[in-house]
């Protein structure tokens, strides 16, 4: 080999490794998913703590598996529970289909000032593959994302206890808001 090629060589692979990351894919549109905030949505009923509880405790175990339950502390949660989301979707040939999720519901239920207050909180991720989401392998190829709920599954959960209480289920009568 000749002195001019073995002076080359630095160069050719410097500037191979310069444009190595021009090469990677660009990532998904839809991988531009938003960042999770906590979005807690709350609801205060004229009625007496035992029956809001039970009210929220049986409409709970009519949609969703529950996890945990401690009566004193007022808090009940649900297993994780898969589904789709409300908001995110994948594009494929000018479809939008709905994004797969996982989420799990916490309620707090508590008592002051002659009302008892429900409070949803509901922790959802997204599932996605390392490549398109640009994550760090960890020994799986798919990693679940937190993102923030629609707030709908909260909201369809109070409205439903407030129907189970017979309550009319509008925003402003139960006084019914994320934070």
């Amino acid at each position: 080999m000749d002195t001019a090629t073995t002076r080359m060589r630095p160069a050719l692979f410097a500037t191979f490794f310069a444009l190595l990351p021009a090469c990677a894919p660009p990532p998904f549109p839809e991988d531009h998913l938003p960042i999770y905030e906590e979005r807690p949505v709350e609801v205060s009923f004229e009625e007496s703590y035992n029956r809001v509880w039970d009210e929220t405790l049986g409409v709970l175990g009519d949609s969703w598996p529950v996890d945990r339950v401690d009566k004193e502390a007022g808090k009940i949660t649900t297993e994780w529970v898969i589904g789709q989301s409300d908001y995110i979707f994948n594009q494929f040939g000018g479809t939008r289909i709905p994004e797969k999720v996982r989420f799990r519901m916490s309620i707090l239920v508590d008592a002051s000032k002659g009302k008892t207050r429900v409070t949803v909180k509901n922790r959802e991720q997204v599932e996605k593959d390392i490549i398109s989401a640009d994550l760090t392998f960890t020994g799986s190829i798919y990693e679940w994302i937190d993102v923030p709920s629609s707030c709908r599954k909260e909201r369809q959960l109070l409205e439903d206890v407030a129907a189970a209480l017979g309550k009319k289920a509008r925003t402003a009568e139960l006084d019914l808001r994320s934070r």
